[in-house]
């Protein structure tokens, strides 16, 4: 299995782990949930950490959505580190805007990402996260491992 981001990486042996994970059977499923969440747990520690705005304000509102079980696609299974309506300034500020006074273009305020490289910086620990349940599934449950 391949993971995506700016620099992608090889995950050898996950490929496996699925296929015998999915053969264990929607009971499974919480396990993935469980994990999942831990995951992005990481990832909004992470994006805590990187915040530059000095009120807090962007801190004491990013937030993790829990993952759901999907119909459609079951086994597609993730958290989202996201903030609430209150700080939808934090957009701006990890892309970058422009500064528009009485109509003018005055400036530019540059990007300040901290979502972006809270996600890449913790994609080893999602895996090994997302591998630790599933592996705790295979066990609990009398799969293989």
């Amino acid at each position: 299995m391949t993971i995506y981001s700016k620099n992608q990486t090889t995950v050898e042996g996950l490929d496996e782990l699925i296929s015998a994970f999915q053969k264990l059977g929607d009971e499974a499923i919480p396990y993935l949930l469980h994990g999942s969440d831990e995951a992005g747990g990481k990832v909004l520690q992470r994006a805590m950490s990187k915040v530059s705005v000095d009120s807090g304000n962007v801190k004491q509102r990013l937030k993790v959505v829990k993952a759901k079980k999907s119909a459609k696609y079951p086994y597609r299974v993730f958290s989202k580190v996201t903030f609430s309506s209150e700080a939808a300034y934090a957009v701006p500020l990890e892309l970058g805007h422009r500064i528009v006074i009485e109509g003018s273009n005055v400036g530019v305020s540059k990007e300040r990402p901290f979502l972006r490289p809270a996600a890449d910086e913790s994609k080893d620990a999602v895996v090994n996260t997302i591998a630790a349940s599933m592996n705790k599934a295979l066990s609990e449950m009398g799969g293989m491992r």
